[in-house]
């Protein structure tokens, strides 16, 4: 996001003890926006002392206690939630991994132009299961990959560094990585973290016009 050195500042700011709206102040943005980055932010005890000196003594701990206890309710809620949703899911059969797969190709996928068999995506964890559906549904193995980094030129001197991660994370060699593609626009956008962008990758099936086709007639009768 485009404010996220203000968000990291803001978190700092708050570990260290300052009020939702001292840092407002500081950064120069609105107390809703810094209290919806701190809101997962837990406070240490010294902290909220150093918070409560700045208000009425016993009635701003007090506030910032209970802040704190809805905070590890809502986590915890959270947590309770996520743990029924991994309990309904349960055991994916061939044809769930099936179905899981032509929704991310619809979405993703090559649909128009070329007849090319290929899905771009730049989330690891949706890269992986996109291997998984390729190898047990159409049994396409590693050396059947082609794949490409495309990613913004202000990376270009990390290329070697990204390309070596997808290489890690996806099984495939280097030398079944083609030439990358580099993104010539000038992002406007600030990032903390700019060296574990990584961009995103497309994953083309050698030879797969077939089961494009075999994809996108499936994906047409849903």
């Amino acid at each position: 996001m485009a404010k996220t050195l203000e968000k990291e500042r803001a978190i700092t700011l708050r570990r260290e003890g300052m009020s939702i709206g001292e840092i407002a102040k500081k950064l120069a943005v609105s107390k809703s926006t810094v209290s919806l980055w701190c809101r997962d932010i837990p406070l240490s005890s010294k902290a909220i002392e150093r918070i409560s000196q700045k208000g009425k003594q016993k009635s701003v701990s007090a506030l910032l206690r209970h802040a704190e206890k809805i905070r590890q309710k809502r986590l915890a809620d959270v947590a309770r939630s996520m743990r029924i949703g991994a309990d309904k899911l349960g055991t994916l059969s061939n044809r769930d991994i099936y179905c899981i797969g032509l929704g991310l190709y619809w979405g993703e996928g090559y649909k128009t132009g070329s007849q090319e068999f290929g899905f771009t995506n730049s989330d690891p964890h949706m890269i992986t299961f996109y291997l998984r559906w390729l190898q047990v549904t159409f049994s396409v193995q590693t050396e059947d990959l082609i794949l490409r980094v495309s990613i913004n030129q202000s990376h270009k001197n990390r290329i070697a560094e990204v390309e070596r991660f997808w290489s890690r994370h996806t099984g495939v060699p280097l030398h079944q990585f083609t030439k990358p593609s580099f993104v010539r626009s000038t992002s406007k956008k600030v990032y903390k973290n700019h060296s574990s962008h990584m961009g995103t990758l497309r994953i083309k099936v050698r030879k797969g016009t077939s089961l494009r086709r075999e994809v996108l007639g499936a994906i047409k009768s849903i």
